[in-house]
């Protein structure tokens, strides 16, 4: 359990850096914020993929985590 606290302060501190930047982040189509992200990331038996959008000038607008799911 030690392992996954530290991975989720970790996650959870990136996530708040990424949002100070002005990035918006999302889980599963809804607007998130790094705490419940990092939780669901770290804590759940399930595969989230970041998918990364970038605006028409190149600038990373947001973070977007969606649970995979298998067909």
């Amino acid at each position: 359990m030690l392992n996954s606290k530290k991975e989720l302060m970790t996650m959870r501190s990136r996530l708040e850096d990424i949002l100070s930047q002005g990035i918006e982040l999302y889980l599963d189509g809804q607007p998130s914020s790094p705490t419940v992200i990092a939780e669901r990331f770290v804590m759940e038996d399930v595969v989230y993929m970041p998918d990364f959008v970038i605006s028409e000038d190149g600038v990373l607008t947001q973070v977007r985590y969606d649970r995979v799911r298998e067909n």
